[in-house]
């Protein structure tokens, strides 16, 4: 008897060979258990959050000192202003040469100033014709609608409207005719750092809608196929025997679709195609673990589904060999999309919020347009004798009641309004100007932290599903009690047998 338990001792870990099962081992087990608290131990949260709070200070201090950068070259040109030079060399040659840099010219910079007034005036007469049919108690029609139908045609369809509406109703029409109520905001800069900032907003509205344009395009395509898919499953689920060419040939095409969504270079197409992957995936472990409820979504599941066809087929024949779900890689795929979609969607955040900067970039730009438009338009109108003067002559305050009257009282006062303009455009909005750059290069370095951002989620998706599971490796095996215990029960039989 002693014999024949040693045999079967000895036999035993060619058994476990030839079943697959493994020999528990504590040594393994430990080493599991340690690379699991190590990875929960990794603070990746905690370094991004820290990369970011640092780059947030840094920017308060860079707009900080910008701020305080531009106050100090304004403070360096009154001083300029004080000791030395005229009208016309501290003021009036500058003031060009910076409409020169930003508009192109002089005379461009007068044109812009000339459409805005256009653009305010047509505004305030578009108002007052409002005014008039908002005292008549009805609502004044859009400019669509005043350039399509007549007064005669719209007051048949209005009958308790006044005919005195008639002459607003003109007016109003006028000025959508005209273009003038964009005439300021429409105005095209050919030179100029102007220019250069309304070229790249143009670019960068019309990379963001030609994207969309596009990626709508491609979303109609897959909600169609997803219906015909749909559709085709119902038909099968009354016709089992019905053949299903049709529904793999919907499934290609859906998946075709996906894929070329996904090659859009917008960010917003890419989230798109990794949410419905998480959606078909959330379906599929709901149906596996029978939280799916029959009368639910099905069709919508399936459809989804057939997305990731690729997948299922290169998984098919290790699920029918295992004969029961891979929960695991189902679940590591869900969340490796989850983790690009995430990314995707940080990116088209970012994406918008550059256009924005860019936006208000140009805005500050046109506001020291409007501030140098402003002071130059008041030189032009001095005398000679004024513009020739000493600044510090010119700006000095008036010393008798004569000298408050009169062109030279005009003409120094309008040498004021000029400074003040020309000023503030070198203190306060230049330094708004170039907020905007470093907010914009901040803008780069924190697209890099969220690009790193989704490239960590997507390998720590990998690296924890590879912990967890060698630390279930660890934890599995058969046990030294296991195998008394089996060797026992083994005996246990041959004396049994023995005793027959």
């Amino acid at each position: 008897m002693q014999i024949r338990t040693i045999c079967i001792a000895a036999l035993l870990p060619a058994f476990f060979s030839l079943t697959g099962c493994a020999v528990y081992s504590e040594t393994r087990h430990k080493q599991g258990e340690a690379a699991k608290e190590a990875w929960k131990s990794v603070d990746i949260a905690g370094q991004l959050s820290a990369a970011r709070k640092g780059e947030a200070a840094l920017l308060a201090e860079q707009l900080k000192t910008e701020e305080a950068l531009q106050k100090a070259r304004r403070d360096a040109l009154i001083r300029a202003m004080v000791l030395e030079g005229t009208v016309a060399s501290q003021l009036k040659e500058p003031i060009e040469k910076q409409l020169l840099a930003l508009a192109g010219s002089p005379q461009v910079a007068v044109a812009w100033a000339a459409a805005l007034k256009k653009e305010e005036r047509a505004q305030g007469n578009l108002h007052d014709a409002e005014i008039e049919f908002t005292r008549a108690g009805v609502e004044m029609p859009a400019c669509g609608v005043l350039s399509q139908q007549s007064f005669d045609g719209w007051a048949q369809a209005h009958p308790a409207a006044p005919t005195y509406l008639r002459a607003a109703w003109m007016s109003a029409m006028d000025e959508c005719s005209s273009g003038g109520l964009t005439a300021g905001s429409s105005f095209a800069f050919k030179a100029g750092a102007l220019a250069i900032t309304q070229k790249a907003v143009a670019d960068a509205r019309a990379a963001i809608g030609g994207a969309k344009a596009a990626s709508l395009a491609a979303r109609s395509q897959v909600a169609k196929l997803s219906k015909e898919y749909g559709s085709e499953l119902e038909k099968l689920a009354a016709e089992p025997t019905r053949a299903q060419d049709k529904l793999k040939s919907i499934a290609r095409e859906l998946g075709d679709a996906l894929a070329k969504i996904e090659k859009l270079p917008d960010p917003v197409s890419r989230q798109f195609v990794s949410e419905q992957r998480v959606k078909a995936l959330d379906a599929t472990l709901a149906s596996l673990a029978g939280n799916v409820d029959s009368n639910g979504e099905s069709s919508a599941t399936s459809a989804a589904l057939a997305s990731l066809a690729e997948w299922f087929d290169q998984s098919r024949v290790a699920l029918a060999d295992a004969k029961k779900p891979r929960l695991a890689a189902a679940l590591l795929l869900r969340n490796l999309e989850q983790a690009k979609a995430n990314a995707a969607a940080r990116d088209a955040q970012l994406q918008a919020m550059e256009l924005q900067l860019l936006e208000s970039k140009m805005n500050w730009q046109l506001e020291q347009l409007r501030s140098l438009s402003y002071g130059h338009q008041a030189l032009q109108a001095v005398s000679a004798e004024m513009a020739a003067m000493q600044v510090r002559t010119a700006l000095a305050p008036v010393e008798s009641a004569k000298a408050s009257s009169g062109k030279t009282f005009e003409d120094k006062t309008k040498v004021w309004k000029s400074a003040a303009s020309y000023l503030d455009a070198n203190g306060r909005l230049a330094a708004e100007v170039n907020k905007t750059e470093i907010q914009r290069n901040a803008l780069d370095h924190e697209r890099a932290i969220a690009y790193a951002e989704g490239n960590i989620a997507q390998w720590n998706v990998l690296i924890s599903s590879t912990i967890n599971q060698l630390a279930e490796f660890g934890d599995a095996g058969v046990r030294k009690e296991d195998i008394t215990g089996l060797v026992n029960s083994i005996a246990l039989l041959f004396i049994a047998k023995g005793v027959q």
